[in-house]
């Protein structure tokens, strides 16, 4: 067995523990950005996706704020489906002024590239738009939307030789078990990525950053992170990280087949013995993994959660972030007047009033088989 070598030091110390730490991060650093496609210098870990989408987006627009450009001259362009620590990031700065236009997507779940693209304005710093959302599981145009922001910026050149915005950020937290994570390939300028969404630990993520972005750090007090994350890194969390992300991108495709195929037999089930249901997003353009649907017939979906887990079943309502939410906000910008409605009966006319508040979410892993798609169906056949 190969031995583990423990490294306890401060990555920052200059002693003799501490360089070797230094050595092992930097390491780390090397690893992630080969599998990115990306230089070791465009890569800062973080303690999540969190605190990367907080990172980019504070960082990019104090980079305007700060250099005399006022809120109300400031836009930004992303979706009503984000994750929440981007939702919420953006709403701070709407306080101040700056302008923010939301692309809803279609009543699949997927947003359009054209339509991001037309919001963008001369005034447009930022874009940020999801990978995959984590709710619905509906795979964004990311790569579309990003070769049409290179595009602008290179007619931009022709006019005042900006080359810089709009800068054009993808959180992929959910992408790595399923999808290229490329940097390149997504047509991005940055990306974030999270640790325990790809099997790994919590409490650690990246932000992939390319050099001639120009960010403002979330914290000040250090110099770690190339002074863009002034706290002492874990070495333990991002060799977790490193690890997590080579083998998901390495053997994405074997899993994405088999997940591919229990999802199909799961949606397959589901309209034979739930005809009611309501399946929420795209079937064709998802991630293999994910199940969410709606069902109408159920006073509490919180009491089926527990239900469902007493058989043995773990499952989800809305997103974990959203404590306290009735509905999820996700499945509510999808509207009730055209659902994917998984049996002849269809749905009923006052979806839209059930819809985002009855979902339940499922997402399976690449062993997962028909047998434990059997009993889900049972256990929501039963409840």
């Amino acid at each position: 067995m190969k031995k583990v070598q423990k490294i306890w030091a401060n990555p920052s110390a200059i002693y003799r523990e501490g360089v070797e730490a230094k050595k092992a991060l930097e390491n780390m650093r090397i690893k992630s950005a080969r599998v990115l496609g990306v230089k070791p210098e465009e890569i800062y870990f973080t303690s999540g996706g969190t605190e990367a989408n907080a990172t980019i987006i504070q960082g990019v627009l104090r980079t305007k704020l700060e250099n005399g450009v006022k809120p109300q001259d400031v836009h930004i362009v992303s979706t009503p489906i984000e994750h929440s620590s981007v939702l919420e990031t953006l709403k701070l700065f709407e306080k101040h002024g700056v302008k923010v236009t939301y692309v809803s997507p279609g009543p699949d779940g997927v947003v359009r590239a054209d339509e991001i693209l037309e919001a963008i304005t001369p005034a447009t710093v930022l874009v940020t738009c999801m990978y995959a959302n984590n709710e619905i599981g509906t795979i964004q145009p990311v790569s579309k939307i990003g070769a049409g922001i290179r595009k602008i910026r290179s007619e931009k050149l022709g006019q005042s030789g900006e080359t810089t915005f709009p800068i054009f950020h993808v959180d992929a937290s959910q992408a790595p078990l399923w999808l290229s994570c490329e940097l390149e390939g997504l047509r991005a300028d940055a990306m974030t990525l999270d640790a325990h969404k790809m099997q790994g630990p919590k409490g650690v993520g990246v932000l992939v950053v390319r050099r001639n972005v120009a960010f403002e750090p979330l914290m000040v007090g250090g110099g770690q992170e190339r002074g863009k994350r002034p706290t002492t890194e874990s070495l333990e969390l991002i060799t977790g990280f490193t690890t997590a992300l080579e083998l998901a991108q390495k053997e994405r495709e074997g899993k994405s087949k088999n997940a591919t195929a229990v999802q199909k037999y799961f949606f397959d089930q589901l309209a034979k013995e739930i005809p009611q249901a309501v399946i929420n997003g795209s079937m064709e353009k998802r991630l293999p993994n994910n199940v969410n649907i709606s069902l109408p017939n159920i006073s509490d979906p919180e009491m089926a959660v527990l239900q469902l887990d007493k058989a043995g079943i773990a499952c989800s309502t809305k997103s974990s972030c959203l404590k306290g939410e009735e509905n999820s906000y996700v499945v509510e910008t999808l509207g009730g007047q055209t659902l994917v409605s998984v049996g002849k009966d269809g749905a009923s006319d006052d979806a839209e009033k059930w819809r985002s508040r009855n979902t339940l979410r499922f997402t399976f892993s690449a062993e997962m088989g028909r047998g434990e798609v059997d009993e889900i169906i049972k256990a929501l056949r039963d409840i």
